[in-house]
């Protein structure tokens, strides 16, 4: 899975800010500090021990420490970490009638936040209701079938890989020539929610470049945009299909619920990817062409019209790095297999997608102030 190589991302990142923090450098003279970090040992110490903590994933990974003895140590770095900065953050010296006081304004400043981050996510949603509309009405103006045109891919797709490969993989679903129907259905339905949406997403914000320059509105609200009205059609035309098959098959209400999980993993997943490739989209226009590949890859590397049983073992760690694998799996075992998957399984998708949002986010927010200049 995606995880432990976004934790050594993660860990690898946190070393070089805490370098050149330490070292006063001016590429982070930009970003926001809690505290002075030049010189500050506690400091660099306790993000070291932070971010081996992520790093440390990588070798659970592969094996190389057992996972009890890397647990173990990971909690002791990470705490030990979290302790240090959290002795940096709270080491000023107060009195103890002057709690009462600090708390005080403590609760104002959170009040205050908490009203600003009403206001702002009441803006978005306000914006989301007008970009969604407009986004699906010019797709599907004047069509016949309306967002349901988007089921009529993965059908066709499904009948051709059923008369190809249908026989040859029946032996892997039961010997059943419907489950396999059924297994690439969810794979197609998957791998063509992620295309879509991201590639919407790349251009969205240089095709609104125009709107940008005449008013101020959030940057980041036209990848979302993108991939909230492919959800809400996914929503109107897959998922009701999806939840049919799987209380007919299951006969377990509870699965169709289930459902939502792996879906949402999915939503995550294409929004952070959504925010990474239209901040680079801004810098390189050329990438529309080879993010083309990028989703070819993706597809050919999900288990759709093959079973995952027939990929070697040498080459199953690379697919794994594929975020929509776990997914495909999960959403299989919910509609095929009537059983809920592995709640550590689940929860690892869901993982994985948080963690590409927030690298997607962070990556996006990092190239906004330069967006202007180029739009």
């Amino acid at each position: 899975m995606l995880t432990p190589f976004l934790g050594l991302a993660i860990g690898i990142t946190v070393l070089c800010f805490t370098a050149l923090g330490y070292a006063d450098s001016y590429l982070v003279s930009p970003l926001p500090s809690l505290f002075k970090q030049r010189g500050n040992l506690m400091w660099a110490m306790g993000s070291i021990f932070v971010g081996l903590a992520f790093m440390l994933g990588m070798l659970g990974y592969y094996d190389y420490i057992d996972s009890p003895t890397l647990r173990a140590l990971r909690v002791m770095l990470g705490v030990s970490g979290l302790l240090m900065l959290g002795f940096q953050l709270f080491r000023k010296p107060r009195l103890i009638w002057d709690f009462p006081k600090e708390i005080g304004y403590l609760y104002k400043d959170i009040k205050v936040q908490a009203h600003s981050s009403f206001l702002r996510i009441q803006r978005y949603w306000e914006l989301l209701s007008v970009l969604v509309p407009q986004n699906l009405h010019a797709r599907y103006r004047g069509s016949f079938l309306g967002v349901y045109w988007s089921l009529l891919n993965p059908i066709l797709m499904m009948g051709i890989y059923t008369a190809i490969f249908g026989a040859a993989f029946a032996s892997y679903y039961d010997n059943s020539i419907i489950n396999y129907i059924l297994a690439a259905f969810t794979g197609l339905v998957v791998t063509n929610f992620y295309s879509a949406s991201t590639a919407q997403a790349l251009a969205s914000v240089v095709g609104n470049g125009g709107l940008l320059n005449k008013m101020r509105l959030p940057v980041g609200i036209f990848p979302v945009s993108m991939v909230a009205a492919n959800l809400f059609q996914f929503t109107i035309g897959v998922l009701p299909l999806l939840a049919i098959v799987t209380l007919v098959i299951t006969k377990d209400p509870l699965n169709v619920i289930v459902l939502l999980v792996p879906l949402a993993s999915l939503a995550l997943v294409c929004m952070g990817v959504g925010f990474f490739v239209s901040a680079l989209f801004v810098f390189f226009r050329d990438l529309g062409y080879f993010y083309e590949l990028v989703c070819f890859v993706a597809w050919i590397s999900s288990p759709v019209f093959y079973p995952v049983e027939i990929i070697p073992e040498a080459v199953r760690p690379f697919i794994g790095l594929n975020p929509l694998v776990p997914i495909i799996e999960n959403l299989r075992q919910i509609t095929l297999e009537g059983t809920i998957p592995d709640l550590t399984y689940l929860a690892g998708s869901l993982l994985n997608g948080l963690l590409i949002l927030v690298f997607g986010w962070t990556f996006f927010q990092w190239l906004r102030p330069r967006f202007m200049d180029l739009l």
